[in-house]
């Protein structure tokens, strides 16, 4: 398997692939990560010419292109001596965003050469990005806002570069386990969107959303849009039934929709996140939306736990667009009463229980192995 992963700084994506590549070697698959950013600052260091890391964005585009060009000259050499069927993975930038200039991470002209077989881009909640830019004095300044741009168009860059050559493109959350991607490069598993209401929940309430996703993912790659909440700073995403959330929610309370619809421990840290500004609210509003929606086209099946007494929009909206994409959708409904015809609708197949849905699944072997070919 050859891989293409960016994201922005601030994701940490080091640590999170070295664990992927510890896990491939306990398979006897050795993943070698390659890293442009160390790589050109090696090749400084080299021809006697040390940069420095608070400064390297700041070097002239000619050098800046030169640098990068050494480096990933100097990856691909090391992937061509491996051979082609070495399993790899070059971390990379797509595009940064420094001092309102967008320039580019990676020079495309590689991609012909090294023909990786998959991209994929780690995101993460905008403040968790932020809070791990403000160890460094480059970024102690960087605003929200620029964060938001960034992120967009770091996606946006390696989706193109991977449509152009015709290979897919997978958007992660930071939150997931290493696991999770090391199933998706080395194991032929099928993917699934988790559908689920995140207004109208009680704080802290067991609906049964954990044990469920954990019975999932026994047999699927799971995307949980509450992977990604631009709300929290918490390492790790609140396993709390009751209390998870792609931001949805707590941009409702911060629009002050507080009142029966949102629980008042949910809008009260939402509340307190004041260095968002009306316009950075509407931006992440719509990034949810369009996240999430790249989240079930990824996806191989999207599957809908429905817990709420009331509407949920939210829900309805992707169940929507998955059938009118060509998606399955399959729907686990929880409530005394009968469902709606809006939620029937748009199900391939609909379920008055957890247990109905995985002996279904079981019955026509619809988890467990993709169909998709397997990659070299």
């Amino acid at each position: 398997m050859r891989v293409i992963c960016t994201g922005i700084s601030g994701t940490e994506r080091i640590g999170f692939l070295e664990e992927v590549a510890r896990q491939a070697s306990a398979i006897g698959r050795p993943l070698e990560i390659f890293d442009v950013r160390a790589a050109m600052f090696q090749v400084a260091e080299d021809v006697g010419e040390p940069v420095e890391e608070e400064t390297i964005l700041d070097m002239s585009p000619r050098s800046l292109v030169l640098l990068r060009a050494a480096a990933l000259e100097k990856i691909s050499s090391l992937v061509d001596q491996a051979g082609r069927h070495r399993d790899w993975l070059i971390n990379t930038h797509a595009v940064f965003r420094w001092k309102n200039t967008l320039i580019s991470g990676f020079d495309p002209y590689y991609l012909r050469r090294l023909k990786p077989d998959l991209y994929v881009t780690i995101t993460d909640g905008v403040l968790r990005v932020r809070e791990r830019l403000q160890r460094f004095p480059r970024w102690e300044d960087t605003e929200v806002g620029d964060l938001l741009v960034w992120r967009e168009e770091e996606q946006w860059a390696t989706e193109e570069m991977a449509r152009i050559h015709h290979k897919p493109q997978y958007l992660l959350g930071r939150a997931l386990p290493p696991r999770a991607l090391f199933r998706l490069l080395f194991e032929r598993v099928r993917t699934a969107y988790l559908s689920y209401p995140m207004q109208h929940v009680e704080p802290g309430a067991e609906r049964g959303l954990r044990a469920f996703k954990r019975r999932l993912e026994e047999q699927l790659l799971v995307f949980d849009p509450a992977d990604i909440n631009d709300f929290s700073t918490r390492g790790e995403v609140d396993d709390r039934d009751g209390d998870r959330s792609d931001g949805t929610a707590e941009l409702g309370a911060v629009e002050g929709v507080t009142g029966a619809g949102i629980s008042a421990a949910v809008a009260a840290p939402a509340i307190e996140a004041t260095e968002f500004s009306p316009r950075d609210r509407r931006h992440i509003a719509d990034q949810i939306v369009f996240r999430d929606y790249k989240l079930i086209a990824q996806a191989d099946l999207v599957i809908v736990f429905y817990d709420a007494l009331v509407p949920s929009p939210g829900v309805i909206s992707e169940m929507n667009y998955a059938l009118q994409t060509g998606k399955r959708v399959y729907g686990v409904w929880l409530p005394p009463s009968e469902p709606s015809p809006f939620f029937t609708r748009y199900c391939t197949r609909w379920f008055h229980s957890a247990d109905e849905l995985f002996r279904f699944f079981e019955r026509y072997r619809i988890a467990g192995q993709s169909r998709r070919p397997a990659r070299a």
